[in-house]
Parts: structure tokens; C-alpha cells; sequence
């Protein structure tokens, strides 16, 4: 089968996050199985990242910015790859490419999560009010027959509330790569000797990681010496590490940046306790892999992470940010409790894996296509 997959951007990228390790890491198994995958992606010039090449077998081909990308899509499908595919997978980031308009091939939305009010917060006028009413309206217009692949149970019941039938939508989990788990044996690895919080993933507005900066006294007042380490980068750094400097408690906050997968395995197995604050989330791929190394998470419970995370079992979901402070200075105190939730994590993160999320998702290809 000749696989197309549009999506705004690929694991090159260095605004690349959650939705490109979801599309990379079941592309690559299904050129393993013998098939043929194109991903289309915008174009990083700051990056200068080549136009097309050849990543872990697939074919992958760059053209235009955060939004011409969406137009050079049409033309690239109409001169190039209509012949060349059997199936399209139209990656919702937002805003959809919407395929139908100009493909006559079978389609399959993949939507990670429903933006809705997030576009206000991350997007300048009128850019946010375009996405959202996208989105909210034309989104269902051109989908309403198109099967959906959603990332979770929480996705595809807001993928419902947006008019599309819940019937026509199916669930494929993310998983975790537990190479790290091979490399770093959590039952020999030592945790930092000093209380240690992590947060990993993008930063951007809506993940809210400057709220953790502005917690840190609170939760350095009850458990002295506390240390935050921030691993990871995005369009809203700049700014976090302005808020950082300023903390009265700088000295124990370190923005660590973009890492390596070796070295999040490192953070993630060392530290004791993973932080996301996050306003929403269409699962939570770090919140399971932290847990591949028996480290719970603190969040809030928002759509997404209330998925990923196992109340009171692998983690805590707050309501409020007191009980979030709470939450994780229980955590922090409380050595058998850790210990218990680890084990809990560990048999939690076995529940995902690439391989069996891989073939789940062909086999809806499978189904579709003529």
C-alpha cells in the first residue's frame, strides 16, 4: 500500500513535538511491513532542512511556512503525488488540509486533540479567530464522511461535541519507545539526592510551564532544596526563561532545553516526580514515558492528561493550583507512596506500545482503502 500523510511538520523540525514522534514512529513500522509512505511537511528555513529525503524509509518532502504549507499541499498532491498513493492521512494540527476539496483518494483524518479556545491564546489576531472558526465549522463541513482516527477517548468525544459522529471516529493510542527502559535500568538507576521535579515537552503558552516557576517557592517552602528542571524548547522559551531569572528562587530552576532522547531517559528515570500543567492535551506521550521509569506525574486534570494519567495510581490530577502544590509535595514527602506509584507506572506504560498501535491504525487504512 502506497501510504500519503500530511502533516505541518516532521521530528526534524525543532518546533516538532507529540504529533510528529505519533506519525514518524508508526510511518517507520509500516515501511518495515512493506509499504510505501510519503509524509508531506512544512518547510523550517531557519533550519534549512533539505527539500526531500530518506528518514528511517520514509520519503519525506518539505515545501512552505507555518501556513503556506497548506496550499502548497494541494498543488504538490495534484502534481505529484495523486498517482502516487493509495490512501491520503490528513494530520489535524488545528487547522486541517482539507483533502477533500482537491483528493479523490480515500482519506482518514488523524486528529491529536481539539484546539477550540487554545487558538486565542497562541495565535495573534486575526490568525486565532480564522483557526478557531475552522475548526469549529468548516472542519465538520468538509470531514463529515471522512473516517477519523483520534488519539484518545478524550479526543474523539471532543471530535464529537465539534457535530462529526462518534460511529465514524476510532481510537489509536500513542505509545512510548522503551529503548531508554533497555539502556537505563529503572530498578539500578539513583534518583538526584535532592528532590527533584521535571517538566518535558514543548513550551508554549498554553502548557502554562511559567505557572511551575511561580509555584516553586510555595513547594520549596515545604520541602526545602526542591530543584525544577524544564526539558524542552518552543515558541514561548524566551519569555519562561525571563520569568526564570527573575524568581526568587532562580537558583533551583534550570531550563535544561531541547535534549536528546538519551538524555530524557536520563531526566526522566532520575528525577522524582514529572510536572505538567498544561491547559490541554490530546494524551500526554511524556506523562507515559516518565512512567516507563516508575516516575509518576502531577497535573491538572484537563482533557488529555485525565486519560493518561491514573488518579491516584500512577499520578495526581489537580483541580485547583494549591491542590496541585499539595499533590506534589505529597509526592515529594512520602517515599513509600513513590515507591507504591511506581510500580503502578511501570505496569501502566506496558499498556503502550508502537508496534501494536502501528498495526491498529493499518488495519483502518486497510479498511478504506478501494
Amino acid at each position: 500500500m502506497r501510504i500519503l500523510i500530511l502533516n505541518w511538520r516532521d521530528t526534524k523540525n525543532q518546533w516538532g513535538g507529540g504529533a510528529e514522534q505519533y506519525v514518524h514512529e508508526l510511518a517507520k513500522r509500516w515501511v518495515e511491513m512493506g509499504h510505501r509512505v510519503t509524509l508531506f511537511c512544512g518547510q523550517n528555513y531557519l533550519q534549512d532542512l533539505p527539500t526531500e529525503e530518506n528518514v528511517d524509509g520514509i520519503r519525506v518532502v518539505r515545501k512552505g511556512g507555518q501556513y503556506t504549507l497548506y496550499f502548497w499541499a494541494a498543488w504538490y498532491y495534484i502534481t505529484r503525488f495523486r498517482n502516487e498513493c493509495d490512501i491520503v492521512i490528513d494530520a489535524v494540527n488545528g487547522v486541517p488540509f482539507f483533502s477533500p476539496l482537491y483528493c479523490h483518494k480515500p482519506i482518514v483524518a488523524l486528529q491529536f486533540h481539539v484546539h477550540d479556545m487554545q487558538f486565542f491564546i497562541e495565535l495573534p489576531f486575526p490568525m486565532s479567530l480564522v483557526g478557531y472558526i475552522m475548526e469549529k465549522f468548516f472542519f465538520r463541513i468538509f470531514y463529515l464522511r471522512t473516517p477519523i482516527v483520534a488519539i484518545s477517548e478524550t479526543t474523539k468525544r471532543d471530535v464529537a461535541n465539534l457535530g462529526l459522529s462518534e460511529k465514524n471516529t476510532s481510537v489509536v493510542y500513542p505509545a512510548v519507545t522503551k529503548n531508554g527502559n533497555r539502556l537505563i535500568n529503572h530498578s539500578t538507576q539513583k534518583k538526584f539526592s535532592r528532590p527533584t521535579l521535571l517538566y518535558l515537552g514543548k513550551v508554549k503558552r498554553y502548557k502554562r510551564v511559567d505557572m511551575l516557576v511561580r509555584l516553586m517557592p510555595e513547594i520549596i517552602k515545604r520541602v526545602p532544596g526542591t530543584k525544577l528542571l524544564i526539558a524542552g524548547w518552543g515558541t514561548f522559551g524566551p519569555y519562561l526563561t525571563d520569568v526564570s531569572m527573575k524568581s526568587l528562587v532562580k537558583n533551583n530552576i534550570k531550563i535544561v532545553g531541547p535534549v536528546s532522547d538519551k538524555e530524557k531517559w536520563q531526566l526522566m528515570s532520575k528525577s522524582w516526580v514529572c510536572v505538567n500543567p498544561s491547559l490541554h492535551e490530546g494524551w500526554g506521550i511524556p506523562v507515559i514515558e516518565g512512567n516507563i521509569f516508575g516516575t509518576p506525574t502531577v497535573s491538572f486534570n484537563v482533557p488529555g492528561l485525565s486519560e493518561s494519567i491514573k488518579n491516584g495510581q500512577t499520578g495526581f490530577l489537580a483541580e485547583t493550583e494549591n491542590e496541585f502544590v499539595d499533590k506534589t509535595v505529597t509526592l515529594l514527602k512520602n517515599t513509600s507512596l513513590r515507591e507504591r506509584m511506581s510500580k503502578n507506572c511501570i505496569k501502566w506504560a506496558g499498556n503502550f506500545d508502537w508496534d501494536k498501535s502501528a498495526s491498529q491504525f493499518l488495519r483502518i487504512l486497510q479498511k478504506h482503502v478501494k
